[in-house]
C-alpha cells in the first residue's frame, strides 16, 4: 500500500501475513485500515512501523506480519526505511552500476508487546532503483531444490537494471518461473 504525501514524497508499504486463507486476510485488511492511521508519521518508518505493530500487537496468536516500509523524498533526494523481519532491500546503485541489500530490521509485527523499529537512510539520484518483495521470490525452489536466494535476485537486477518497473516484474516472474519450471502464475 501507499501513503501519498504529495507528487514529491511518497511512502511505501510491503507486507506479508504469515498463513494463508481467511484469517491472513482479515490480518492483511487490518494492517492496511492501520496504515491510513500513520499518515501524519509517513516520513518515519521507525514510527510507522511502530503504529502498525501497536495496532496488531495482541490481535492474534497464531500469525504475524513482517513488513518494511520506505519513505521517498525525490525533491530531497533521500529514502529511508525499516523493516519488521522482512527480507532485505535491494538496491541498484546507478553511480557504482551495482546491486547492493540495505537491511535494517526489528521484530515482526503483532509478536513482541515492546518491539521497535529503527531506521536507515540512503541519498538516492535518478537511476537508482529499489526493489521491495516479500520471502516468496529467494524461497521459489528449483525441481532439485534449490533456493532462488537473494545473490541469484541481485544478479538479476544487475543484469535488469535498465528495465521500466513493469518490465523489470513481468522478466521477474518469468525467470522465477524458468528456475522453478513451473508455468508462470501455477504456484507461485
Amino acid at each position: 500500500d501507499f501513503i501519498r504525501v504529495d507528487e514529491k514524497r511518497v511512502g511505501v508499504l510491503v507486507a506479508d501475513v504469515s498463513g494463508h486463507g481467511l484469517p491472513a486476510a482479515l490480518i492483511a485488511s487490518m494492517l492496511q485500515v492501520s496504515l491510513a492511521a500513520q499518515v501524519v508519521h509517513a516520513s518515519d518508518p521507525g514510527r510507522v512501523l511502530a503504529g502498525l505493530h501497536q495496532a496488531l500487537c495482541g490481535k492474534f496468536k497464531h500469525h504475524f506480519v513482517t513488513a518494511v516500509y520506505v519513505f521517498v523524498d525525490t525533491e530531497k533526494k533521500f529514502m529511508r526505511f525499516a523493516g519488521a523481519g522482512h527480507p532485505p532491500l535491494l538496491l541498484w546503485s546507478d553511480s557504482t552500476q551495482s546491486a547492493s541489500e540495505l537491511v535494517e530490521n526489528g521484530l515482526p509485527l503483532g509478536l513482541f508487546p515492546d518491539a521497535s523499529y529503527s531506521i536507515g537512510q540512503i541519498h538516492v539520484e535518478a537511476g537508482d532503483k529499489v526493489v521491495l518483495y516479500t520471502d516468496g521470490i529467494i524461497e521459489t525452489e528449483s525441481p532439485s531444490q534449490q533456493g532462488f536466494g537473494i545473490d541469484l535476485f541481485k544478479g538479476f537486477l544487475q543484469a535488469n537494471h535498465d528495465l521500466g518497473a513493469n518490465s523489470f516484474a513481468d522478466s521477474l516472474l518469468d525467470e522465477l518461473s524458468n528456475w522453478s519450471e513451473h508455468p508462470r502464475g501455477q504456484g507461485q
